[in-house]
Protein backbone atom coordinates (compact mmCIF):
# COMPACT_ATOMS: atom_id res chain seq x y z
CA UNK A 1 0.00 0.00 0.00
CA UNK A 2 1.50 3.34 -1.24
CA UNK A 3 0.93 6.47 0.61
CA UNK A 4 1.35 9.04 -1.72
CA UNK A 5 3.82 11.70 -2.01
CA UNK A 6 3.87 14.86 -0.32
CA UNK A 7 6.40 16.97 -2.39
CA UNK A 8 9.00 16.59 -5.40
CA UNK A 9 12.71 16.88 -5.18
CA UNK A 10 15.10 17.44 -7.93
CA UNK A 11 18.54 15.80 -8.45
CA UNK A 12 21.00 16.86 -10.47
CA UNK A 13 23.92 14.92 -11.90
CA UNK A 14 26.59 16.82 -13.83
CA UNK A 15 28.90 15.21 -16.15
CA UNK A 16 31.29 18.22 -17.00
CA UNK A 17 33.80 17.72 -19.82
CA UNK A 18 36.20 20.12 -21.28
CA UNK A 19 37.11 20.18 -25.30
CA UNK A 20 40.32 22.06 -25.70
CA UNK A 21 41.98 21.68 -28.36
CA UNK A 22 45.28 23.02 -26.24
CA UNK A 23 48.20 22.34 -28.49
CA UNK A 24 46.22 23.03 -31.73
CA UNK A 25 44.77 26.32 -30.00
CA UNK A 26 48.30 27.84 -29.27
CA UNK A 27 49.60 26.62 -32.84
CA UNK A 28 46.85 28.09 -34.70
CA UNK A 29 44.84 31.82 -33.79
CA UNK A 30 42.45 30.87 -35.86
CA UNK A 31 41.46 28.01 -33.33
CA UNK A 32 39.33 28.68 -30.04
CA UNK A 33 39.12 26.63 -27.09
CA UNK A 34 35.63 25.53 -26.42
CA UNK A 35 34.20 24.14 -22.86
CA UNK A 36 30.87 22.39 -22.85
CA UNK A 37 28.74 21.59 -19.18
CA UNK A 38 26.55 18.60 -20.01
CA UNK A 39 23.43 18.65 -16.97
CA UNK A 40 21.43 16.05 -16.96
CA UNK A 41 18.07 16.45 -14.28
CA UNK A 42 16.75 13.33 -12.55
CA UNK A 43 13.24 14.40 -11.05
CA UNK A 44 11.43 12.03 -8.74
CA UNK A 45 8.83 12.12 -6.36
CA UNK A 46 8.81 11.53 -2.78
CA UNK A 47 6.55 8.56 -3.22
CA UNK A 48 6.77 5.68 -0.85
CA UNK A 49 9.37 2.74 -0.96
CA UNK A 50 10.00 -0.57 0.31
CA UNK A 51 13.46 -0.97 3.07
CA UNK A 52 15.46 -3.24 1.49
CA UNK A 53 15.53 -4.87 5.15
CA UNK A 54 12.32 -6.64 4.89
CA UNK A 55 9.12 -6.39 3.06
CA UNK A 56 7.13 -4.98 6.01
CA UNK A 57 9.18 -1.93 6.25
CA UNK A 58 8.09 1.43 4.21
CA UNK A 59 9.93 4.52 4.10
CA UNK A 60 9.85 7.45 1.75
CA UNK A 61 12.13 8.17 -1.31
CA UNK A 62 14.34 10.86 -0.72
CA UNK A 63 18.01 12.11 -1.62
CA UNK A 64 20.87 10.90 0.51
CA UNK A 65 20.73 15.16 1.82
CA UNK A 66 17.04 15.26 1.91
CA UNK A 67 17.06 11.93 4.43
CA UNK A 68 19.52 12.91 6.56
CA UNK A 69 17.77 16.41 7.08
CA UNK A 70 14.70 14.31 8.10
CA UNK A 71 16.45 12.77 10.84
CA UNK A 72 16.20 9.42 8.82
CA UNK A 73 18.26 6.51 7.53
CA UNK A 74 18.91 5.13 4.62
CA UNK A 75 17.42 1.69 3.96
CA UNK A 76 18.02 0.80 0.41
CA UNK A 77 17.96 2.38 -2.73
CA UNK A 78 14.85 4.00 -4.74
CA UNK A 79 14.03 6.45 -7.97
CA UNK A 80 16.53 4.00 -10.42
CA UNK A 81 19.74 4.65 -7.53
CA UNK A 82 19.01 8.11 -7.61
CA UNK A 83 17.37 8.25 -4.19
CA UNK A 84 17.16 6.15 -0.86
CA UNK A 85 14.69 4.76 0.78
CA UNK A 86 14.37 6.75 3.92
CA UNK A 87 13.04 5.30 6.86
CA UNK A 88 12.33 7.66 9.54
CA UNK A 89 11.25 6.22 13.16
CA UNK A 90 11.09 8.40 16.40
CA UNK A 91 10.75 7.29 20.07
CA UNK A 92 10.54 10.46 21.72
CA UNK A 93 7.57 11.76 24.07
CA UNK A 94 6.71 15.46 22.74
CA UNK A 95 7.68 14.67 18.92
CA UNK A 96 6.38 16.15 15.87
CA UNK A 97 6.15 14.12 12.72
CA UNK A 98 5.69 16.33 9.31
CA UNK A 99 6.47 13.71 6.85
CA UNK A 100 4.51 11.47 5.26
CA UNK A 101 5.26 7.43 5.98
CA UNK A 102 6.97 7.21 9.74
CA UNK A 103 7.75 4.95 12.56
CA UNK A 104 6.15 5.25 16.58
CA UNK A 105 8.89 3.04 17.97
CA UNK A 106 8.78 2.11 21.93
CA UNK A 107 12.64 2.99 23.35
CA UNK A 108 15.03 0.51 22.48
CA UNK A 109 12.36 -1.35 20.09
CA UNK A 110 12.82 -4.09 19.03
CA UNK A 111 13.03 -4.85 22.83
CA UNK A 112 10.35 -4.54 24.99
CA UNK A 113 10.22 -1.46 27.03
CA UNK A 114 8.98 -1.28 30.87
CA UNK A 115 8.09 2.28 31.80
CA UNK A 116 9.75 3.29 35.42
CA UNK A 117 6.79 5.62 35.62
CA UNK A 118 2.89 6.06 34.91
CA UNK A 119 2.33 9.39 32.66
CA UNK A 120 1.49 9.92 29.46
CA UNK A 121 3.44 10.29 26.05
CA UNK A 122 1.63 12.56 23.30
CA UNK A 123 3.08 12.55 19.10
CA UNK A 124 2.16 15.27 17.33
CA UNK A 125 1.52 14.44 13.23
CA UNK A 126 1.53 17.56 10.78
CA UNK A 127 0.28 17.41 7.56
CA UNK A 128 2.52 17.08 5.01
CA UNK A 129 0.82 18.70 2.61
CA UNK A 130 -2.78 21.43 2.43
CA UNK A 131 -4.79 18.07 0.59
CA UNK A 132 -4.15 15.58 3.48
CA UNK A 133 -7.33 14.25 4.81
CA UNK A 134 -6.75 11.52 6.59
CA UNK A 135 -4.10 9.50 8.86
CA UNK A 136 -3.78 5.42 8.48
CA UNK A 137 -1.87 3.51 11.29
CA UNK A 138 -0.72 0.39 11.09
CA UNK A 139 -0.16 -1.86 14.02
CA UNK A 140 2.76 -3.46 12.53
CA UNK A 141 3.10 -4.38 16.78
CA UNK A 142 1.30 -3.58 19.91
CA UNK A 143 1.44 -6.03 22.93
CA UNK A 144 1.68 -5.75 26.83
CA UNK A 145 -0.79 -3.26 26.66
CA UNK A 146 -2.41 -3.87 30.12
CA UNK A 147 -6.05 -4.37 30.59
CA UNK A 148 -9.11 -6.23 33.01
CA UNK A 149 -12.08 -7.48 31.99
CA UNK A 150 -11.96 -5.13 28.77
CA UNK A 151 -10.93 -1.90 30.81
CA UNK A 152 -7.77 -0.46 29.74
CA UNK A 153 -4.60 0.55 32.16
CA UNK A 154 -2.26 1.24 28.82
CA UNK A 155 -3.73 2.19 26.51
CA UNK A 156 -3.39 4.46 22.73
CA UNK A 157 -5.69 7.36 22.14
CA UNK A 158 -5.72 9.16 18.52
CA UNK A 159 -7.41 12.50 18.14
CA UNK A 160 -8.18 14.67 15.12
CA UNK A 161 -9.91 17.88 14.80
CA UNK A 162 -13.25 16.73 13.51
CA UNK A 163 -14.75 15.99 16.83
CA UNK A 164 -15.07 12.15 16.13
CA UNK A 165 -12.63 10.25 17.03
CA UNK A 166 -11.58 6.42 16.87
CA UNK A 167 -12.14 4.32 20.01
CA UNK A 168 -8.97 4.11 22.50
CA UNK A 169 -7.45 0.80 22.20
CA UNK A 170 -5.14 -2.00 24.55
CA UNK A 171 -4.21 -5.50 24.54
CA UNK A 172 -2.56 -7.02 21.37
CA UNK A 173 -2.70 -4.88 18.31
CA UNK A 174 -0.68 -6.03 16.32
CA UNK A 175 -2.02 -6.50 12.92
CA UNK A 176 -4.94 -4.46 13.36
CA UNK A 177 -4.81 -0.98 11.48
CA UNK A 178 -6.90 2.41 12.44
CA UNK A 179 -7.71 5.87 10.00
CA UNK A 180 -8.62 9.14 11.99
CA UNK A 181 -9.44 12.28 10.18
CA UNK A 182 -7.39 15.44 10.46
CA UNK A 183 -10.17 18.01 9.47
CA UNK A 184 -9.82 20.35 6.10
CA UNK A 185 -7.42 23.26 7.36
CA UNK A 186 -3.97 22.45 6.53
CA UNK A 187 -2.49 23.43 10.26
CA UNK A 188 -5.50 20.44 11.32
CA UNK A 189 -3.35 18.01 13.34
CA UNK A 190 -3.46 14.61 15.01
CA UNK A 191 -2.37 13.34 18.57
CA UNK A 192 -1.32 9.90 19.23
CA UNK A 193 -1.12 9.70 23.17
CA UNK A 194 0.04 6.19 24.42
CA UNK A 195 -0.84 6.19 28.24
CA UNK A 196 1.19 3.74 30.80
CA UNK A 197 -0.88 2.86 33.84
CA UNK A 198 1.37 -0.43 34.50
CA UNK A 199 5.16 0.03 35.28
CA UNK A 200 5.07 -4.09 35.46
CA UNK A 201 4.26 -5.19 32.32
CA UNK A 202 7.00 -5.10 29.29
CA UNK A 203 5.23 -3.78 26.23
CA UNK A 204 6.20 -3.33 22.73
CA UNK A 205 5.07 -1.13 19.93
CA UNK A 206 5.99 -0.38 16.39
CA UNK A 207 3.09 1.62 14.85
CA UNK A 208 3.57 3.02 10.60
CA UNK A 209 2.40 6.64 9.97
CA UNK A 210 1.21 7.34 6.73
CA UNK A 211 -0.46 9.99 5.36
CA UNK A 212 -3.65 10.08 2.48
CA UNK A 213 -4.52 12.65 0.39
CA UNK A 214 -8.64 13.60 -0.13
CA UNK A 215 -8.65 12.67 -3.61
CA UNK A 216 -6.94 9.13 -3.19
CA UNK A 217 -8.30 6.06 -4.59
CA UNK A 218 -6.99 4.52 -1.12
CA UNK A 219 -8.38 7.06 0.97
CA UNK A 220 -11.61 5.59 3.42
CA UNK A 221 -14.61 6.58 3.77
CA UNK A 222 -14.95 9.18 6.12
CA UNK A 223 -15.06 8.32 9.59
CA UNK A 224 -14.13 4.79 8.82
CA UNK A 225 -12.26 3.74 11.85
CA UNK A 226 -10.88 -0.02 9.74
CA UNK A 227 -11.43 -0.44 5.91
CA UNK A 228 -11.22 -3.43 4.28
CA UNK A 229 -10.98 -4.25 0.05
CA UNK A 230 -11.32 -7.43 -1.64
CA UNK A 231 -14.19 -9.31 -2.31
CA UNK A 232 -13.45 -11.64 0.44
CA UNK A 233 -11.66 -10.87 4.17
CA UNK A 234 -11.94 -11.30 7.82
CA UNK A 235 -12.83 -8.42 10.27
CA UNK A 236 -12.03 -8.91 13.65
CA UNK A 237 -12.98 -6.45 17.00
CA UNK A 238 -10.30 -4.86 18.29
CA UNK A 239 -8.03 -7.31 20.46
CA UNK A 240 -9.62 -10.34 19.44
CA UNK A 241 -6.01 -11.52 19.67
CA UNK A 242 -5.87 -10.87 23.16
CA UNK A 243 -8.83 -12.81 23.42
CA UNK A 244 -11.05 -9.92 25.43
CA UNK A 245 -13.43 -7.17 23.64
CA UNK A 246 -13.00 -3.83 25.10
CA UNK A 247 -14.95 -1.86 26.68
CA UNK A 248 -16.09 1.99 25.14
CA UNK A 249 -16.01 0.65 21.38
CA UNK A 250 -18.18 2.55 18.98
CA UNK A 251 -16.78 2.28 15.63
CA UNK A 252 -17.26 1.17 12.33
CA UNK A 253 -15.53 -1.39 10.17
CA UNK A 254 -15.77 -0.42 6.26
CA UNK A 255 -15.76 -3.05 3.36
CA UNK A 256 -15.75 -1.10 -0.19
CA UNK A 257 -18.26 -2.38 -2.65
CA UNK A 258 -15.97 -4.36 -5.33
CA UNK A 259 -16.94 -4.30 -9.03
CA UNK A 260 -19.78 -6.58 -9.95
CA UNK A 261 -21.08 -7.76 -6.61
CA UNK A 262 -24.28 -6.18 -4.32
CA UNK A 263 -24.55 -8.08 -1.58
CA UNK A 264 -22.14 -9.56 1.36
CA UNK A 265 -21.94 -12.70 3.57
CA UNK A 266 -20.75 -13.22 7.18
CA UNK A 267 -20.14 -16.10 8.86
CA UNK A 268 -17.76 -16.92 12.02
CA UNK A 269 -14.38 -17.05 11.42
CA UNK A 270 -13.18 -20.99 11.03
CA UNK A 271 -10.25 -22.51 12.43
CA UNK A 272 -9.35 -19.82 14.69
CA UNK A 273 -8.91 -19.26 18.56
CA UNK A 274 -10.29 -18.03 20.83
CA UNK A 275 -14.18 -17.92 20.49
CA UNK A 276 -14.86 -16.33 17.23
CA UNK A 277 -18.35 -15.02 18.46
CA UNK A 278 -18.65 -13.87 21.95
CA UNK A 279 -20.29 -10.66 23.44
CA UNK A 280 -22.34 -9.74 26.72
CA UNK A 281 -24.70 -10.88 28.08
CA UNK A 282 -22.21 -14.25 27.66
CA UNK A 283 -24.67 -17.00 26.68
CA UNK A 284 -24.57 -19.86 24.79
CA UNK A 285 -27.80 -18.37 22.44
CA UNK A 286 -27.46 -15.63 20.00
CA UNK A 287 -29.41 -12.66 20.92
CA UNK A 288 -30.76 -11.10 17.51
CA UNK A 289 -33.88 -9.19 19.19
CA UNK A 290 -34.65 -5.18 19.11
CA UNK A 291 -33.27 -4.20 23.20
CA UNK A 292 -31.71 -7.71 23.29
CA UNK A 293 -28.18 -5.79 23.26
CA UNK A 294 -28.17 -3.04 25.44
CA UNK A 295 -24.28 -3.45 26.56
CA UNK A 296 -22.40 -4.72 23.48
CA UNK A 297 -23.56 -5.61 20.02
CA UNK A 298 -21.90 -6.21 16.24
CA UNK A 299 -24.41 -4.24 14.27
CA UNK A 300 -24.68 -5.45 10.26
CA UNK A 301 -27.62 -3.98 8.50
CA UNK A 302 -30.38 -5.84 7.44
CA UNK A 303 -28.99 -9.54 7.73
CA UNK A 304 -31.01 -12.48 6.51
CA UNK A 305 -30.33 -15.88 4.56
CA UNK A 306 -29.84 -14.49 1.55
CA UNK A 307 -30.31 -10.65 2.11
CA UNK A 308 -33.12 -10.36 0.21
CA UNK A 309 -36.16 -12.31 1.80
CA UNK A 310 -37.27 -11.60 5.56
CA UNK A 311 -36.79 -14.36 7.87
CA UNK A 312 -40.32 -14.09 9.73
CA UNK A 313 -42.06 -15.80 12.20
CA UNK A 314 -41.47 -18.52 13.61
CA UNK A 315 -38.35 -18.36 12.02
CA UNK A 316 -37.11 -15.23 14.40
CA UNK A 317 -38.22 -12.44 15.56
CA UNK A 318 -37.12 -10.09 13.61
CA UNK A 319 -37.97 -9.99 9.79
CA UNK A 320 -34.28 -9.14 9.00
CA UNK A 321 -31.60 -8.91 12.08
CA UNK A 322 -29.70 -5.60 12.55
CA UNK A 323 -27.86 -6.32 15.92
CA UNK A 324 -26.19 -9.47 17.23
CA UNK A 325 -24.34 -10.43 20.93
CA UNK A 326 -24.47 -13.78 22.86
CA UNK A 327 -22.58 -16.51 21.98
CA UNK A 328 -23.05 -17.03 18.13
CA UNK A 329 -23.89 -15.34 14.81
CA UNK A 330 -27.34 -16.32 14.57
CA UNK A 331 -31.27 -16.54 15.04
CA UNK A 332 -32.58 -14.88 18.64
CA UNK A 333 -32.44 -17.86 20.86
CA UNK A 334 -30.36 -20.65 18.97
CA UNK A 335 -27.09 -21.81 19.40
CA UNK A 336 -26.06 -22.44 15.89
CA UNK A 337 -24.23 -20.47 13.79
CA UNK A 338 -25.12 -19.31 10.35
CA UNK A 339 -24.32 -17.59 7.67
CA UNK A 340 -25.99 -14.64 6.97
CA UNK A 341 -25.99 -11.65 3.85
CA UNK A 342 -27.16 -8.27 3.41
CA UNK A 343 -27.38 -6.03 0.33
CA UNK A 344 -27.54 -2.83 2.41
CA UNK A 345 -25.01 -0.63 1.21
CA UNK A 346 -22.36 0.89 2.18
CA UNK A 347 -21.07 -2.58 3.49
CA UNK A 348 -20.29 -2.20 7.49
CA UNK A 349 -19.85 -3.76 10.52
CA UNK A 350 -20.53 -1.46 13.55
CA UNK A 351 -19.10 -2.38 16.84
CA UNK A 352 -20.38 -1.09 20.08
CA UNK A 353 -19.48 -1.45 23.95
CA UNK A 354 -20.85 0.59 26.71
CA UNK A 355 -18.31 2.27 29.58
CA UNK A 356 -19.76 0.62 32.41
CA UNK A 357 -20.37 -3.08 32.07
CA UNK A 358 -17.79 -5.47 32.94
CA UNK A 359 -16.48 -7.91 30.21
CA UNK A 360 -15.80 -10.62 32.13
CA UNK A 361 -13.54 -13.37 30.67
CA UNK A 362 -13.66 -15.24 28.10
CA UNK A 363 -15.96 -12.14 26.39
CA UNK A 364 -14.01 -11.89 23.13
CA UNK A 365 -15.41 -10.36 20.61
CA UNK A 366 -15.79 -11.55 17.13
CA UNK A 367 -13.79 -12.95 14.43
CA UNK A 368 -15.81 -13.00 11.04
CA UNK A 369 -15.24 -14.01 7.12
CA UNK A 370 -16.89 -11.98 4.57
CA UNK A 371 -17.70 -13.00 1.31
CA UNK A 372 -18.91 -10.60 -1.22
CA UNK A 373 -22.08 -11.23 -3.38
CA UNK A 374 -22.50 -11.02 -7.24
CA UNK A 375 -24.92 -9.26 -8.52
Amino acid sequence: LVMGSCLHLVAAVAVLASIVSGAQAESSPNKTGRAFSLFSIVQFPNAGCTGSSSSTTFGTCYTATECSAAGGSADGNCAAGFGVCCLITTNSCGSTISTNTSYIRNPNYPSSYTPSSTGSCTFTINKCASDICQLRIDFQTMSGFDETAGVCSDKLATAGQTGKQPPTVCGTMTGYHMYTEFGTTSTDTITLTLTYGSTTTAKTWNLLIRQISCDSTWKAPTDCVQYFTGSTGTIQSYNFAGAQLLQGMYYTNCIRTEAGYCGIQYKESTGQTPDTFDFFPDATNAEASAGGCPASFVYIPNLSSDGISALGIPTSTESFISVNCGGVLGLDGTATSLALTTRAKPFIVGVYTDTTTALTSPTTGFSLDYTQVPC
